[in-house]
């Protein structure tokens, strides 16, 4: 059967409050200019808003049932911060045994400076969290997961961007032999936010990267990417394919409030709704 439910969160980022207070009048303004809303709050340490927020995103979960609860990158707010890793990992653990949990890395969980990868820290986040880029199936839907930090950067880790570009071909050949009636990717850069044809820039998978899994894509049917990275929603779609960058369960950075998203699956038609996790 195809027809299921998934839950899919995003930026939880254990850290990112705190980080965000504090700041100057002219912090505040310089992150306007990069679209970017801060809340001008006094300074303050600790995770309380975000344990907050992500119990009560795993609570929706408990009570909705969904087939699995997909975390799209940027758990934590530092790499490696075994602190915060503690307190993800304590609150997921709250998750029925029934529910799946897939985890997806962000730029925060694999890169010190928030954009260029270390190996290093990927292997941090395969002890904590499994696998940086695999494949799953849930019915005959075929799910694929991308490390997109790797996309992102081409400073670094050349040779394992195309490794993983090869990696989503060849899941995409197995689950079209295996007859899966649909794929998905999950990453946390979105493919793009405006057009596929759209420049580089801080918010989506680079040229170099985005085209040639947009063709493996189109070849293989894989119809939607659903990510995170923006702190807001954002929707798009070209060529078959629809592009969900989702809100955060976190630090919102737009209008939209902290929240998850409730996926409903059925042959091979994707609805989708935002729900706030906001009082």
């Amino acid at each position: 059967m195809s027809d299921f439910t998934f839950i899919q969160l995003a930026d939880p980022q254990f850290g990112l409050f705190a980080a965000s207070s504090g700041k100057t009048d002219e912090e505040v303004e310089a992150f306007a200019k990069r679209g970017l809303i801060l809340r001008k709050v006094e300074k303050f340490e600790g995770y309380d808003h975000e344990i907050t927020l992500f119990t009560r995103a795993i609570e929706r979960a408990n009570s909705l049932k969904p087939a699995f609860v997909v975390v799209c990158g940027d758990i934590t707010n530092e790499a490696a911060n075994e602190e915060q890793i503690a307190e993800v990992k304590r609150i997921s653990a709250l998750l029925d045994d029934s529910i799946d949990l897939h985890w997806v890395p962000g730029n925060h969980d694999i890169s010190p400076d928030h954009r260029t990868p270390e190996q290093n820290y990927i292997e941090r986040y395969r002890d904590h969290f499994g696998p940086d880029y695999y494949a799953f199936s849930q019915g005959d839907i075929r799910f694929i997961v991308i490390n997109s930090t790797l996309l992102t950067s081409t400073k670094t880790m050349v040779k394992e961007a195309k490794e993983q570009l090869a990696f989503v071909e060849n899941e995409a050949i197995i689950a079209g032999q295996q007859k899966a009636k649909m794929i998905v990717l999950f990453s946390h850069h979105p493919l793009f936010v405006v057009s596929p044809e759209e420049d580089d820039n801080p918010w989506s998978i680079k040229r170099h990267y985005r085209l040639p899994l947009l063709e493996i894509a189109a070849d293989h049917g894989i119809k939607a990417n659903f990510a995170g990275h923006w702190h807001r929603n954002n929707y798009t779609s070209a060529n078959g394919i629809e592009i969900v960058a989702s809100g955060p369960v976190g630090y919102p950075l737009g209008d939209d409030p902290s929240g998850f998203r409730v996926v409903e699956v059925t042959g091979t038609n994707i609805e989708h709704e935002y729900h706030s996790l906001e009082e």
